[in-house]
């Protein structure tokens, strides 16, 4: 891949469930019929921003981000055959359901507004795309950083979501070069073993 040259890691995290506790009432109150994926993976992007305030505080509307997943909403998509074999369901709790919040969630949740995707693939084939996408917005200053997530379930049936906080590569805070270890454990099925990259 060419963008390896153009991205910098600037924060890496990782999440096998869903840690609300982390994002203050509102959030969980503004989006709070999201899909449990949606969840996960807004906690990966925060073990992935930890630590990362200064650059939150200095320009959070440049920030934006890629979700990648093929999975949907499965937890939703289970609620409502749950809830329609009883004969009742409540269109009002999946509103934010859709596969669209893996992105939406943490955008909402941690104040990103730059460019923004959710690519329905498997995430082995979407990070060619997303890395394209983020080394030419970084290029262009479209955006100062993209995080970029995946989301999948692993073979023991855990929902697993990583993120990465990418830089352009003359960032000059803390960071690593984005290589192809990183890229491969970005999209693994299975957790890691010990600490995110």
């Amino acid at each position: 891949m060419n963008e390896l040259d153009k991205l910098t890691v600037a924060g890496s995290g990782e999440a096998g469930a869903s840690r609300r506790d982390l994002f203050d009432a509102r959030v969980r109150a503004t989006v709070r019929y999201a899909d449990p994926a949606a969840w996960t993976t807004a906690t990966a992007v925060a073990n992935a921003l930890a630590g990362a305030d200064e650059l939150l505080a200095m320009g959070q509307h440049e920030i934006g981000m890629i979700a990648i997943s093929d999975q949907g909403p499965g937890g939703t998509m289970a609620e409502v055959q749950a809830e329609g074999a009883k004969g009742f369901s409540q269109p009002m709790h999946y509103a934010a359901a859709s596969p669209g919040t893996l992105v939406g969630v943490p955008c909402i949740a941690f104040g990103l507004r730059g460019p923004t995707m959710n690519l329905t693939m498997v995430p082995h084939d979407g990070i060619p795309v997303a890395l394209t996408l983020c080394a030419g917005w970084l290029e262009r200053k479209i955006a100062r950083f993209m995080v970029v997530a995946t989301c999948h379930t692993s073979s023991s049936g855990t929902m697993m979501s990583r993120a990465l906080l990418l830089a352009p590569s003359g960032f000059t805070g803390s960071g690593t070069p984005l290589t192809e270890s990183v890229i491969n454990w970005l999209t693994a099925v299975e957790p890691a073993s010990g600490a995110s990259v």
